[in-house]
């Protein structure tokens, strides 16, 4: 006898797959640090949204930078899907990630022309819009680290190109419950899968020194199972 998640539609479980990938996107852990002096310290608002293959995501991050060695923070993020001509559609996700950065070497302070800094994040998703079927649910890990150089090019105009590259850990669990004539049949189960992927970004990192603000813009483009677009905009107080 088949299982109730052996008859769970194939279009929702790949559509959950792809929303896997998006997850944990490349706007997200933010490093506001790189943007500071050593020694200085920042709280910092993010806000910014990309595009991954057919799927976009959305989110806001508040950040605090602690003497320009390390940050904490946590993402939020809305995950969506833009295949219009499935049933798929229906499907999205919400995503809660703290995340800590941390600044090893600062440019000009060893033999190195570049400053380094790795980042470790941590994920939890929850999925909604999977209609009469229970939502599926996930998590996601990131190790990483990323080479850049800060320009100074006036007073108050900086920029900072920043090549990242990670490795990325996912899991879906997919849940099936009973119900309808089969209700005596099929019992409740679940279904986890798992992604591993590495991940390589470049962004422009550049900031403007206002009055009382240091105001952030970050494009960005690389690869996270697919060709992947994106900014960021940001402050930090």
């Amino acid at each position: 006898m088949a299982s109730a998640l052996e008859e769970e539609p194939t279009m929702r479980k790949t559509l959950g797959l792809c929303l896997l990938a998006l997850t944990l996107t490349a706007g997200t852990a933010q490093a506001q640090g790189l943007f500071l002096e050593k020694g200085d310290r920042g709280i910092s608002a993010v806000a910014g949204g990309a595009a991954i293959g057919t799927g976009w995501s959305a989110s806001v991050a508040p950040s605090y930078t602690y003497r320009g060695m390390f940050d904490v923070g946590v993402d939020l993020t809305w995950y969506g899907y833009n295949n219009s001509n499935s049933d798929a559609n229906k499907l999205s996700a919400i995503g809660a990630m703290p995340f800590v950065n941390v600044y090893f070497l600062r440019a000009g302070d060893g033999p190195l022309p570049v400053s380094v800094s790795g980042t470790f994040a941590f994920e939890k998703r929850m999925f909604v819009g999977n209609g009469s079927e229970p939502n599926p649910d996930g998590w996601g890990m990131l190790l990483g680290g990323s080479l850049f150089r800060r320009m100074d090019f006036t007073n108050t105009f900086a920029g900072i190109p920043e090549i990242f590259l990670s490795y990325d850990l996912q899991a879906t669990t997919w849940h099936s419950a009973a119900n309808g004539a089969n209700a005596a049949v099929h019992n409740q189960g679940e279904e986890t899968k798992y992604q591993h992927k590495p991940r390589v970004f470049l962004r422009g990192n550049m900031a403007y020194k206002g009055d009382k603000l240091l105001y952030t813009v970050v494009p960005y483009v690389g690869y996270q199972t697919g060709f992947a677009v994106g900014a960021n905009l940001g402050a930090i107080f």
